[in-house]
């Protein structure tokens, strides 16, 4: 594989990454739904505390490890030629060694905290059930600080990929960022 069909797989590989970010956004987006409306939303806390989260996150996980696969493979050797240099190229062994032990930080992170959401929203449909709605809604408002936070992180990843992923098109179509170039 050349790296120009290296960069077209990256592109299409981190495309799958990124179904992490609407994956954890809904999620938060559903209990921050919950707080506003000050009622608790059975079939919302339902669906983020059904465990779906998590298995989506999991299901996303194995595309990290084609990234790793296609950047030792095929990146690598390119990036590690005499004469290959300057930004772009910083940029990219960056996001390679960023992305080859992101695997286990991020998606740990991400499965730890859908775990954690799970757990919130469960624990508030449960209240809810009981007829203990104020409680229900007390639970997430201590929560909202966290599920802010998250969602911050989320958009701010897939920014990054977006980034990256234009950057691999444009290496895969041999179109220089640079609209000069």
């Amino acid at each position: 594989m050349q790296p120009k069909e290296a960069a077209a797989e990256l592109s299409r590989v981190i495309g799958e990454v990124m179904k992490a970010t609407p994956a954890t956004t809904k999620a938060v987006d559903k209990l921050l739904q919950v707080i506003d409306e000050a009622k608790p939303s059975l079939v919302s806390l339902a669906q983020v505390g059904d465990g779906s989260l998590l298995h989506e996150i999991q299901k996303i996980r194995p595309h990290c490890h084609e990234i790793d696969t296609i950047s030792r493979e095929y990146l690598w050797q390119w990036l590690n030629q005499p004469g290959v240099d300057g930004p772009d190229a910083q940029q990219l062994r960056d996001f390679l060694v960023r992305i080859g032990k992101g695997d286990r930080d991020f998606f740990e992170g991400l499965e730890k905290f859908a775990v954690s959401v799970q757990s919130i929203a469960t624990e508030a449909f449960k209240l809810s059930v009981a007829g203990k709605s104020d409680e229900a809604i007390a639970l997430l408002r201590k929560a909202a600080p966290e599920l802010f936070e998250a969602r911050v992180r989320a958009v701010q990843l897939a920014q990054e990929l977006t980034l990256l992923q234009n950057e691999f098109r444009r290496q895969a179509l041999g179109i220089s960022a640079n609209p000069s170039g």
